[in-house]
């Protein structure tokens, strides 16, 4: 792609050209860390960035523009065919929202974060260190942000020499491209160059020899391939994680004095080379042995056999993202270190070792967790092993169903940081001052922190410390609506509420909310007057009850009009009707035992699922009777449970991985029923799927974006019209994740798929009777998004040339 010398050809249109601009971005105003106001704002959510002649000669503007020109990156069907809609357009000066001097000191630059091309330049009227920041969509294709920074580059030549630049070669421009740490903001840590002008001008000036640089194209094969593509990023910016953002996976000398061997397994072993995209043999003839320590610790080395040399050393802790691949007899680990992060694959010779060191690995990872003895029982044991079971994601089979068709790609984001703004959709929407400063109360509150889709409605809620945003959700986007503001309890004002948890009712028209760190009080919400009208304090024999989770009766009773609801306490399981004077508690069952409830889901016709904090799973026909079903601890606490609304499958949430379970019995007397009307067979408890992403893929993550990784409830993108789910919707720090459920029970590679924002996603749901649209949460931002819009992993961070 010889760019500079095509643009700079004496062919190239003149800069004020139109064809100079990039059609769609979002413009942010990004302020020092050291700035009072210290907060970063979106100012327009849908701009047009051009180039245009200034008054005086050699002077150029950049124009920031309404995005309003078009939907997306072109003209509309009627546009295009008035040959002077544009012109029209570009000549109103209203349609201008800011413009700036072509000058050197702007300190223009493109990089890129996250995979998302920027261009930022300074904010020559703001604080020393403010930044302006033009976001590019990912669809405008890099030809064109590419002619554009010549562009720039030959209008900043011509201000300063005061001549013209259509002779210039690529030595007279090279004053002009500097590199992002050339700016004074600092707050992008995560930035890697997208056009490295400097590379392009290492040529000393020979204009034909110029290329823009492509490092990906590598075809060398390797001995263990990952379904991954390769990537095209340079990995000299890598952002690697703090020491202290990771947990200790090293093994002190202390430790490897008193450690004790249980045992080990012959191996070979393999490293992910990130740049090939592949795994490659270390060694064919290793060991990896596992050791007991203290304190119900434990560990595992990896070593060659002749030179006794070690490649792998780490206790066994929740940082390894273990793995297993039943088909190729693989353990995937991952070893993190301040400087980097290893994906390491230990292939078995056969099945016996395999299962052997697999069925050890998982009862010192419970004890670990679980600080006790585990106490071996057969059909617990299956059930265990096949939870550390990944799906073989890897496989090379191609997949001969074809997808099903899908909508056109929606991913709209509103954003509530900014100034004046509109919403995506704005043609309902009253754009007077009230709701401006409407907006701008919601908008100074914390971050986002909860989210409620409506069912009977095309209502969206976002929690916000103690106000409830209101959005309008449909297929073209998302708009503000207004705020409730200043949650408080019904009858002492001066007690705020911050809603922790949130549930519709009667048809949308109400809420129930449970406040954070308020486990014994829930409110009820009047949503058409906004305002909390009723308190009530959970309480039975005038002893509080700490809620920990509740639900409607049955799923989507949103739209029934019952006043009744489900709750569940450490201890017990009960229908709360608020009718009641005394108590407000209906049937309930309390358990003397330490069972530890923690989450609560109900199917369509009633039945109800329970997780507790040791992951354990109850499954129960209806309220106050035993359990027809118990699947056992899994050691992790489940943080987030949904049932599919026939009640066949559930999906289980914890911090590093989903677990999918199918409910249906499938041998014996009751075959073909489900675990919450008839109990499994004792020999055949269900098998979950694991779900979690890649160990390359999970490597990635915490390396470039510091965080553990941790999911978010996952949510059926189920239908209350009866259509059986598709998708599962989670997310972990910015990428919202969708699993494709056929493939996950056809055990088919490419899974999921993955979308990354710029905000956190803190979590997701489905549009009711809609099966490919969902509402997600963002920390700062609300946004819709259509399944046909996430990508795979390749395409959407690429996973390549990291140091590993």
């Amino acid at each position: 792609m010889n760019i500079v010398k095509r643009f700079f050809s004496k062919h190239h249109k003149y800069p004020t050209d139109e064809s100079n601009m990039i059609p769609s971005g979002q413009l942010y105003l990004v302020r020092s860390p050291k700035s009072p106001k210290s907060e970063n704002e979106c100012l327009y959510n849908d701009a047009i960035l051009t180039i245009r002649e200034n008054n005086h000669q050699f002077d150029y503007q950049m124009v920031v523009w309404k995005g309003n020109l078009s939907d997306s990156d072109s003209l509309s069907d009627d546009e295009d065919d008035d040959p002077n809609s544009s012109d029209n357009f570009f000549e109103n000066e209203s349609n201008i929202l800011k413009k700036f001097l072509i000058d050197s000191n702007l300190n223009i630059c493109l990089f890129e974060r996250y995979n998302q091309k920027i261009i930022s330049w300074r904010d020559m009227e703001g604080d020393f260190g403010d930044m302006f920041e033009y976001r590019i969509t990912s669809t405008v294709p890099i030809d064109t942000i590419e002619q554009f920074l010549t562009t720039i580059y030959k209008c900043q030549y011509e201000r300063k020499y005061k001549k013209s630049s259509n002779n210039i070669n690529v030595s007279d421009i090279k004053e002009f491209i500097i590199d992002k740490d050339q700016n004074n903001s600092a707050n992008n840590k995560s930035v890697s160059s997208s056009l490295d002008m400097k590379k392009l001008l290492s040529n000393n000036g020979n204009i034909d020899d110029v290329e823009y640089v492509d490092e990906g194209d590598s075809d060398e094969d390797g001995s263990y391939s990952s379904d991954e593509d390769e990537d095209d990023d340079d990995d000299d910016n890598l952002n690697f994680v703090d020491a202290s953002e990771i947990p200790n996976q090293a093994v002190s000398q202390e430790q490897k004095i008193i450690r004790i061997l249980i045992e080990s397994f012959s191996c070979k072993v393999y490293s992910y080379n990130s740049e090939l995209n592949l795994f490659q043999s270390i060694s064919e003839d290793s060991i990896i042995s596992l050791y007991e320590i203290s304190n119900w610790n434990y560990c595992f080395e990896v070593k060659d056999k002749d030179e006794n040399k070690i490649y792998a050393l780490s206790l066994i802790n929740e940082q390894l993202d273990p793995t297993f691949k039943f088909e190729q007899f693989a353990f995937l680990f991952n070893i993190y270190t301040t400087t980097s992060a290893t994906t390491w694959l230990i292939k078995f010779n056969d099945r016996q070792t395999y299962e052997n060191f697999q069925t050890i690995f998982m009862k010192l990872n419970w004890q670990y967790k679980n600080k006790t003895i585990y106490k071996s029982v057969k059909e617990d044991e299956d059930y265990l092993i096949d939870s550390l079971e990944a799906l073989d994601i890897d496989d090379d089979e191609e997949d001969e169903e074809e997808e099903e068709v899908q909508s056109e790609p929606v991913n709209k984001v509103y954003s509530f940081k900014g100034k004046r703004q509109k919403a995506i959709v704005d043609s309902d929407e009253s754009d007077d001052e009230s709701d401006f400063e409407d907006k701008k109360r919601f908008n100074k509150s914390s971050k986002n922190s909860g989210l409620a889709v409506g069912l009977a409605t095309d209502r969206t809620f976002i929690s916000k410390d103690d106000k409830l945003g209101i959005f309008k959700a449909n297929e073209t986007g998302i708009e503000f609506l207004t705020t409730i503001e200043q949650l408080s309890y019904s009858k002492d004002l001066k007690k705020k509420i911050k809603p922790n948890k949130m549930m519709l009712m009667d048809n949308d028209r109400t809420m129930i909310i449970q406040g954070k760190n308020d486990f014994n009080n829930l409110h009820k919400i009047d949503v058409e007057r906004g305002k909390v009208i009723e308190d009530w304090q959970i309480k039975k024999n005038d002893n509080n009850i700490n809620i920990e989770s509740f639900t409607t009766n049955q799923k989507f009773g949103d739209l029934n009009l019952d006043k009744t609801f489900l709750g569940v306490s450490s201890q017990s399981m009960f229908r709360i009707d608020p009718r009641l004077n005394e108590g407000f508690i209906g049937t309930d069952k309390e358990y003397k035992t330490k069972v530890g409830f923690k989450e609560i889901s109900t199917t369509g016709n009633g039945n109800i699922a329970i997780a507790s904090l040791d992951g354990s799973i109850r499954l129960y026909d209806s309220l106050g009777k035993i359990a027809k079903t118990s699947l056992p601890a899994l050691g992790d606490k489940i943080i987030g449970l949904d049932t599919s609304m026939d009640g066949r499958f559930i999906i289980a949430t914890c911090s590093t991985y989903l677990l999918l379970i199918d409910t249906m019995i499938k041998d014996g007397k009751y075959s073909n029923q489900l675990g919450f009307t008839r109990s499994f067979p004792i020999d055949s408890k269900p098998k979950p799927i694991r779900l979690q992403l890649k160990p390359e893929n999970i490597a990635y993550i915490k390396q470039n974006f510091g965080q553990k990784i941790i999911y978010s409830p996952a949510k059926f993108n189920e239908c209350s019209n009866g259509e059986s789910p598709t998708f599962i919707i989670t997310s972990i720090g910015p990428f919202a994740i969708t699993w494709n459920l056929k493939k996950v029970l056809a055990n088919k590679k490419d899974c999921y798929k993955i979308r990354r924002y710029q905000d956190n996603v803190i979590m997701g749901e489905f549009v009711n009777n809609d099966n490919n649209h969902m509402v997600l949460a963002l920390s700062d931002n609300v946004a819709l998004a259509s399944t046909s819009s996430f990508r795979s992993p390749t395409d959407e961070f690429n996973i390549v040339k990291t140091a590993f």
